[in-house]
Parts: structure tokens; C-alpha cells; sequence
């Protein structure tokens, strides 16, 4: 049964809606257990890195070549896209460092990005193979990403659709994204294959920096951010609605689950039945969150080719705008991935949806290599970034 959970009073204020009664979790409420500042390589910022080099495997001729001789082996096999691993697309010079890449993801700075590779060398499914390739020595596991079963998500405007760019999907706009998590995935893997003309750049933000900065300056909404009363408005077939905190510290970390999106809802669209609305105190708290991830953020310079990994319970991401080319579009393709010997033990609220997404279930796997325009857009489409 679901049990009333109230807040401590800080002066007179209050800082949730008192007629919430979410169910009581595990993994929050024991503060007395929580640091006051985390330590580690994750706490960057941006004078942390000297360069890009600081965080970039950049290929060499060797390795690129070796790239295409693994490519060429695979394709011997006969074997499905699925069916790629480090076994069947070995690479013995480069497979090392992508490993020390892995590392960096789950146990480093928790991103990585690999950069050399020239996709209008390749064709489409041969960009998708090298993609799967590669990723398969930082997270072998893969996920579905939405109710269709869908591997791999093509991000590019949609520019065949009538829809406003205020009611597309972020990733079939144009317009900056705002801060935030891809729901319950573990890496999340980002693959560029044309940049755009101008903008459009990933922004990245380190949530254990965001973390300290919001200890120092209001400890008091850490208690907010944990408690479960943040409503996930989610729709369709995929990830059930459901209210839970967007804050944890388990296992020694810190996780921040963050999207405004499925918190606050969409202008003209009512929320889901039995979700409340957020409370003007929780709304400032995504504020605070996402004014000290923008004092916090790297910039990423893009290339066609790059590859990037981000630890999606540590990483805060969004980008740019941007302007597309007449002749050419700023298009990437998205995995979610997961390691099956360094993934983070996720806090209990997080278990279902991480399910949902890397175990076997009814939404099977659908492996849509190749970009298909699209034209309408899934209201549980709308309400992720």
C-alpha cells in the first residue's frame, strides 16, 4: 500500500505539494548516508580538460584499416547485424583501447568519444555495422528504445513533416534540447554521420559536479530531488507512467534520472491519468538543476565519423540549435548500450525500466538499419527528448 510522504520544514516552507502520496521506496529518505560532496574523476568541469584530447581516441591509419579488415571479416561470416560482437568484428590493436575507453565511461570521467573514421566512405549499413562494431567492446549488450522494438534511432529534422518544430520530438527538430537523461538506459551511444551547417553541437554536463555545486549552495533540494514524488508522464507501450525521485546515492554513486519532458508535460496535452502536476517549488528545482549544469558544461566540437559513449546515469547531455545545409543534414544514429561486466547496480526505481529496455520481453528487437523520413510523431515520442 502507498504510504503519505512528507518533507521536513525548512522555516516556513514546504517544499512539496502535501497531497501527494507516492509510494515509499527503498533508496531514498536516508540522508544521514548521503555525502556532502562526491569525489572523482567524474567531478569535472569546464576547465577540468586541457583538450579534446583529453577525451578523444583519435583512429590512426593503422586502426582505420584495421577497422575495415574486421568489417570485411564479419561480412564473410554471413551472419545478421545482431549478431556483431568482439568475436565476429575483431579488432586486436584498437579492441584494447576501446576497452580503456569502457573504463572511462563506467569507472573514468564517464564519457568517451572516437573519432577518425569517414562515413561517406561507407554505406549505410556498413556505417551501422562499424557502429555496432565498435560499440560492442564498450557495451555488448544493446536495447530496444521505444514500443516498436527499434535498435537504432535515426536523429535528424524531419523536414518532410508539417509539424511545428515546438510539437516534434527534440530529435526531429531543429531546436536545442534541454538537459537531461535518456530514460533508464546505462551508455548512451551516439553515432555522427553528417554535421550541421552551423550549431548543433552536443553539450555535455557531469551530474556529480552538479551534485557538489547543489550541496554548496541549497543543500535542501537534494532532499526534493530524492524523495519519489517526481510524476514520468511516458505513454505508450514502452515504460509504464510512474512517480519516483530523479536523485539517488546507491552503491557508493550518485545517479541523477533527469528530463523535463515527461515531468512537466506538453502545452495542450493533459497528463496521464492519476499523475499530478509539478508544484512551483519542485519546477524552480529543475531550474536550479539546469542553471548549474549550463555553469558546468563542455562543449563538444563534432565530426562526421565521431563516436560518442556517455554514462547516462552520470552524464547530463543537450545540444544546440542548429541550421541545417541545403544539400546536407546534421544526422546522427543512437544505441542504447549496456556492459555486461561494469554496469552500475541501478537503485530499485530504476531496475524496471533498465529491464524493459536490455531483457528479452513482448517488444522483440527491430533492427532498422536504414533512416526512414518520418512525418507524424508518437505522443510517448514527443514526451523524451
Amino acid at each position: 500500500m502507498g504510504v503519505e510522504t512528507t518533507l521536513p520544514q525548512v522555516g516556513k516552507q514546504t517544499w512539496v505539494d502535501l497531497s501527494l502520496k507516492p509510494r515509499a521506496s527503498a533508496d531514498t529518505a536516508q540522508f544521514s548516508e548521503w555525502p556532502s560532496q562526491m569525489t572523482g574523476e567524474l567531478c569535472w568541469g569546464p576547465t577540468t580538460f586541457k583538450s579534446e584530447a583529453d577525451f578523444t581516441l583519435t583512429l590512426g591509419s593503422s586502426e582505420l584499416d584495421e577497422v575495415r579488415t574486421a568489417l570485411q571479416y564479419f561480412n564473410d561470416l554471413g551472419l545478421f547485424g545482431s549478431e556483431v560482437s568482439q568475436d565476429t568484428f575483431p579488432l586486436p590493436t584498437l579492441g584494447p583501447k576501446l576497452l580503456q575507453a569502457a573504463v572511462d565511461v563506467h569507472r573514468g570521467k564517464g564519457f568517451a568519444i572516437i573519432r577518425g573514421l569517414k562515413p561517406d566512405t561507407f554505406t549505410p549499413e556498413e556505417n551501422a555495422l562499424i557502429f555496432l562494431g565498435l560499440s560492442s567492446y564498450i557495451g555488448p549488450k544493446r536495447g530496444r528504445q521505444d514500443e516498436e522494438g527499434n535498435m537504432l534511432v535515426h536523429i535528424r529534422d524531419a523536414k518532410l513533416s508539417r509539424a511545428p518544430q515546438g510539437d516534434r520530438p527534440t530529435r526531429y527538430s531543429t531546436r536545442a534540447s534541454t538537459f537531461h537523461t535518456d530514460t533508464f538506459c546505462d551508455i548512451l551511444a551516439l553515432q555522427t554521420r553528417a554535421c550541421a551547417a552551423e550549431g548543433g553541437r552536443n553539450i555535455l554536463s557531469s551530474s556529480w559536479t552538479v551534485y557538489n555545486k547543489l550541496m554548496s549552495i541549497e543543500p535542501r533540494i537534494r532532499d526534493l530531488l530524492a524523495q519519489p514524488i517526481w510524476p514520468f508522464d511516458s505513454r505508450g507501450g514502452f515504460f509504464e507512467s510512474s512517480t519516483r525521485p530523479l536523485l539517488y546515492y546507491h552503491g557508493g554513486r550518485i545517479f541523477l534520472n533527469f528530463a523535463r519532458e515527461p515531468l512537466v508535460g506538453l502545452s495542450g496535452v493533459r497528463r496521464a491519468r492519476g499523475l499530478s502536476t509539478l508544484s512551483d517549488e519542485q519546477r524552480e528545482a529543475l531550474d536550479l538543476v539546469e542553471e548549474i549544469a549550463r555553469d558546468s558544461q563542455i562543449v563538444v566540437e563534432a565530426e562526421p565519423g565521431d563516436m560518442i559513449f556517455l554514462n547516462n546515469h552520470a552524464i547530463l547531455h543537450s545540444r544546440e540549435g542548429f541550421t541545417d545545409a541545403p544539400e546536407a543534414s546534421r544526422y546522427l544514429v543512437r544505441m542504447w548500450l549496456k556492459s555486461t561486466t561494469m554496469a552500475w547496480k541501478l537503485p530499485r526505481a530504476l531496475q524496471e525500466g533498465n529491464s524493459r529496455i536490455y531483457d528479452s520481453n513482448e517488444l522483440g528487437e527491430r533492427w532498422n538499419i536504414v533512416d526512414v523520413p518520418r512525418i507524424q510523431f508518437r505522443l510517448s515520442e514527443r514526451l523524451t527528448s
